[in-house]
């Protein structure tokens, strides 16, 4: 059995060679093909991947700069036919037993399954920063992850099943993150999506984080005010329309979907959604965020 480590690539010259050794030292009783889309990078990163490939270490292809998330998935529909995947940053750090422990809780499930962990956060030097990414268990049902997805990707670790759902459909147009679009598609497939609360991996926060996770009171407060007053460029509005185009959804999830997509149409709309008893955020705090933001249309 084979796993597909998918790695999406930018400037990333100063933490990638750590990265890319800590993926390669996993213990796992599969083969592992590690394989990077190179996003526009003007630094070495380029360079450095070709000495990795040279020797045998991975494989890797470069392609215009189209962002993280299109990257992401035009990596998955580049490597078809591997029983399992997993997403990988360039700038994280594996525990040995990462990529084992993710497999272990999937690999007897037929249908879509998704799995992800918790993290330690650590910062530029890897030095642990006192908490993990996920104070408390995710929401992981349907209703709630297609407004809030929140899901941390680079832990992630997927079934055939759940990327051929991907492979096989319209290549979607509008997508917020890779991440927060696959554990979409697998819940409204209904498939399983199961959480390890265990951190196995070290999530590191520096000043060129593409996404990162806010902490300490001023950052917070500030990201949330932002995330509610800034009307996104692609909003939870287009990425339900892109899985609409997804065959076998079930009437149920559709009719949802349908809502999120339409949701920005009219007061009532919006008001429905914010308020919706369905959706059931992690905590108070998140849950005002984002019944705010939908409220006004800015999610």
């Amino acid at each position: 059995m084979k796993i597909a480590v998918l790695m999406s690539t930018y400037n990333g010259e100063k933490y990638i060679k750590e990265q890319i050794d800590s993926i390669l030292r996993q213990k796992c009783d599969m083969e592992i093909d590690l394989w990077i889309r190179d996003d526009g990078s003007v630094d070495n990163t380029q360079k450095i991947l070709d000495t990795y490939k040279n020797k045998g270490k991975l494989n890797w292809y470069a392609g215009v700069n189209i962002g993280p998330a299109q990257s992401f998935i035009n990596l998955l529909l580049h490597c078809e036919k591997y029983d399992f995947y997993a997403f990988a940053d360039q700038d994280d750090y594996w525990m040995s037993d990462k990529l084992q422990q993710g497999i272990n809780r999937i690999k007897n499930i037929d249908n879509a399954a998704l799995y992800i962990s918790n993290a330690r956060l650590v910062n530029s030097a890897r030095i642990y920063m006192g908490r993990n990414v996920y104070k408390k268990t995710p929401k992981l049902d349907f209703y709630t992850l297609s407004c809030a997805g929140g899901l941390l990707g680079c832990t992630m670790i997927f079934n055939h099943a759940l990327a051929a759902i991907v492979q096989n459909n319209i290549l979607p147009d509008d997508i917020i993150m890779h991440d927060f679009y696959i554990a979409l598609v697998c819940a409204s497939m209904n498939g399983s999506l199961i959480y390890d609360p265990v951190p196995h991996m070290d999530y590191r926060q520096h000043e060129n984080n593409v996404v990162g996770v806010s902490y300490g009171m001023k950052q917070i407060l500030t990201s949330r005010i932002s995330d509610m007053i800034r009307k996104p460029k692609i909003s939870i509005a287009n990425q339900a329309n892109s899985l609409l185009k997804i065959s076998g959804i079930s009437a149920e999830n559709r009719d949802w979907l349908i809502r999120v997509n339409n949701y920005r149409e009219t007061f009532y709309s919006r008001l429905k959604l914010a308020f919706s008893l369905k959706t059931r955020y992690i905590n108070w705090n998140m849950g005002i965020k984002l019944r705010i933001s939908i409220f006004f249309g800015n999610r």
